[in-house]
């Protein structure tokens, strides 16, 4: 047991600063880019889509079953199945925040590696797709017109930032994020040595192993690093980890179902396969570009920052994490009042719409559910004075 609890310790101390720097920055591109932007760009047919989809998906920092209602917009939008599966695969195979990650475990090699196996991986899919579905009919396109945009101050930016960084992206990814490190640890504590010499650097037992458990069960681009990194220190091939590293995040049975039920039974095809495919011509290079180089000799780069900064930051994380763990969402709970904004389409409106109801006396709590495409409001006020400010920022309200 102190074995497994210093190993996870010591995964806490790799992993804490880095990931708070890639929440910051995820933060700013939400806030400073948003979704508007990414739609405008990724809908419509032909093959640009498909190179804007695999380029703005890497970066963001969407888990593999929150990027599936942004895949579904982007589709409704207009965008074609091969930018939407481009879209789809890229986005949760990496992101800003799991790259710092990865730098932390396991250096720069793994963490170029792995953002260039997403484009692979997207560009790839998305060829194919495009090739044998370029004559099918377009998607229904369903819009909404709203007015422009009020340029947002700075202030409300950075707020903005903070908030998303560390508040609603950490209510995704704490669970799965914890139990990545919970099982990195236990991994590193209990494997024995010669088990994993004798197995997992066997590539005919490695990649397949690898392969088989990745792509069924759900992980995230961040969560999935501490696994990889405890069977690398355990012997496991460092390709094989990368396979794993590519297919973990951007496979998993409810992202199946999704692909299958709304693009087709084809698409899945192209899909799983594309992924496969490009998880192990990867993870074969990087062993043909790490000849002789063990797992431990890859996982030491996070212990090279100061150890006060790795604690701090480690309380730091835990703090935010189980603070977002233990916070109750307000979404489907019944608040004092609820309008219908049927234009609501980007974060950009949740987030105009949020200060504009803010200047409504009496308003104690607000939430704007794009989704649901509704304001709640509780607090005692002037239901008159929220529609004229829901109306002046220039959306219409259904009454």
């Amino acid at each position: 047991m102190l074995g497994i609890v210093t190993e996870i310790w010591n995964f806490f101390l790799i992993v804490s600063p880095w990931l708070i720097l890639g929440l910051f920055i995820a933060g700013l591109i939400h806030s400073f880019i948003g979704e508007e932007f990414i739609r405008t760009h990724l809908g419509g047919p032909g093959f640009l889509p498909v190179l804007k989809s695999t380029l703005f998906g890497m970066p963001l920092p969407v888990c593999s079953c929150s990027v599936i209602p942004i895949a579904a917009g982007l589709r409704k939008d207009g965008a074609s199945k091969a930018s939407t599966m481009s879209f789809l695969v890229s986005t949760p195979t990496t992101g800003i925040d799991s790259i710092f990650v990865t730098y932390a475990f396991m250096g720069g090699v793994f963490a170029i590696a792995r953002p260039l196996s997403a484009l692979f991986a997207g560009l790839l899919i998305g060829m194919l797709i495009y090739i044998t579905e370029k004559n099918s009919n377009p998607p229904l396109v369903q819009t909404y017109k709203h007015g422009k945009h009020p340029n947002l101050s700075l202030i409300v930016r950075l707020k903005s930032t903070f908030i998303y960084g560390f508040k609603v992206l950490p209510q995704d990814m704490s669970r799965t994020l914890l139990l990545g490190i919970v099982v990195g640890g236990i991994l590193s504590a209990v494997i024995p040595v010669d088990f994993a010499k004798e197995y997992l650097s066997n590539p005919l037992i490695a990649y397949p192993l690898m392969i088989a458990i990745s792509i069924p069960i759900y992980v995230c681009a961040v969560g999935s690093v501490p696994i990889a990194a405890a069977l690398l220190i355990k012997g496991l091939m460092p390709g094989a980890a990368l396979a794993f590293l590519i297919a973990g995040p951007a496979t998993n049975t409810i992202t199946m179902g999704f692909v299958a039920n709304k693009l087709g039974k084809r698409v899945l095809v192209f899909y799983l396969g594309g992924i496969v495919i490009v998880a192990i011509v990867s993870g074969m290079i990087i062993d043909a570009v790490l000849p002789g180089i063990t797992g431990k000799q890859i996982v030491v780069h996070g212990r090279h920052l100061p150890y006060l900064i790795q604690v701090i930051a480690t309380i730091i994380l835990l703090g935010v994490l189980f603070i977002n763990l233990s916070h109750k969402k307000y979404k489907g709970v019944k608040m004092d009042y609820e309008f219908h904004v049927p234009d609501i389409s980007c974060k950009h409106c949740q987030m105009t719409i949020e200060q504009a109801v803010k200047k409504v006396p009496g308003v104690k709590k607000i939430e704007v559910s794009i989704d649901e495409k509704l304001v709640r409001v509780d607090g005692k006020i002037d239901k008159e004075a929220v529609v004229k400010q829901i109306e002046n920022a220039g959306y219409s309200v259904k009454k």
